[in-house]
């Protein structure tokens, strides 16, 4: 399980010092937001809500070696919690080749590699609901790995090449809570079993086209993180390949990511089971400040698949409505409308308004 530690005077008293002792070149920042929340959904309830307050650093702590944290302040519903989101080291080995280790935000298709923690750097208010974090309730992919990544770019003729290459733990989960009774857990100071998850990204950029294009994938032993005697088994076999792409236009942008989910169970009867997932999103700046965006979701897979059995994930099609009014470079307001059609049960709608917000 994602390690969250509650909120203590010593971790209060380690962030002051943090942020008010001199700088010495290490670059500090901070994103917030401020939400305002409603569904048509029985048992919900319209809210303010405080979101996340996320806290990085870097610094270049000699002339080869870059060193990054970044810690998140969360809400969980009831109190506020600590977690360390990416903490790593990085050493340029030569200019197109680095190799760092720590925790990383999986290099999974575009999203997650450019979208992270701090909500303003996303035109919606939501994330696609198959790209939660761990710990969210519709998360089907370990979004963070704990590992060794080789990274770096080639300069050719006619573009870039960025690639990233990576192994860590694998995931696992805690089957005893029952289907989606817990979340998937990356693993940050141990594994269940000795299988390690490699993966890739390679991304290729134009020098003529403002076009971005991407390829993916990664392998994962699901373990068994339970206590008891079945700990450390590997419940399922994956694959996870994909395709992803962006066009930054000077008034019009999308962006795309699909992905192809192979499960293979490897303790009932389920045999092997295929799972996709895509979103689709465009946006249209109507002035330099406003842009409206609208974005399509898919998640689809057999009923069998012992993988979104174990998660207790339901499969489901999402419609996004956003609008984003940028007040400075550094907050902006957001309104969205989103509906999301289960396969099974009534469609829901959600309403929210954020402020979200960064001070450097």
């Amino acid at each position: 399980m994602k390690t969250l530690h509650k909120l203590s005077a010593g971790a209060v008293t380690l962030m002051s010092v943090l942020m008010i002792s001199p700088a010495n070149a290490v670059e500090f920042g901070m994103f917030g937001d401020v939400n305002y929340l409603d569904s048509d959904a029985t048992d919900a309830t319209n809210a303010f809500s405080i979101g996340p307050l996320d806290l990085y650093a870097m610094q270049s702590i000699d002339d080869k070696t870059r060193a990054f944290i970044e810690i998140v302040f969360e809400n969980d519903g009831e109190s506020f919690v600590l977690d360390i989101e990416r903490l790593w080291i990085k050493r340029a080995l030569t200019d197109d080749v680095n190799v760092g280790m720590g925790r990383f935000h999986t290099p999974l298709g575009y999203w997650n590699t450019n979208f992270h923690h701090g909500a303003l750097l996303q035109d919606t208010i939501s994330r696609p609901g198959f790209l939660d974090y761990e710990d969210g309730v519709s998360a089907i992919l370990p979004l963070h790995y704990v590992g060794l990544e080789v990274d770096g770019s080639i300069e050719m003729s006619a573009g870039e090449l960025d690639y990233a290459v990576y192994v860590g733990n694998g995931p696992s989960y805690d089957t005893s809570a029952g289907p989606g009774g817990g979340e998937i857990d990356i693993n940050n100071v141990a594994d269940p079993n000795r299988a390690k998850s490699p993966g890739f990204r390679v991304t290729y950029t134009s020098d003529a086209y403002p076009v971005q294009i991407g390829v993916f994938g990664m392998l994962n032993d699901m373990g068994e993180s339970g206590a008891g005697v079945n700990y450390g088994r590997t419940l399922v076999e994956q694959s996870i390949f994909g395709l992803d792409f962006k066009y930054a236009g000077e008034h019009f942008d999308a962006i795309g990511e699909y992905y192809n989910l192979k499960n293979d169970d490897k303790v009932g009867s389920a045999g092997s089971h295929t799972g996709t997932a895509y979103y689709l999103q465009f946006g249209y700046h109507l002035t330099n400040v406003i842009k409206p965006v609208y974005r399509y979701e898919s998640l689809e897979f057999d009923d069998a698949d012992a993988y979104f059995n174990i998660l207790g994930t339901m499969q489901e099609t999402r419609h996004v409505f956003a609008l984003r009014y940028d007040l400075s470079d550094t907050n902006a307001l957001k309104f969205e409308i989103s509906k999301s059609d289960p396969k099974t049960g009534d469609s829901v709608m959600q309403y929210g308004l954020q402020w979200a917000f960064m001070l450097l």
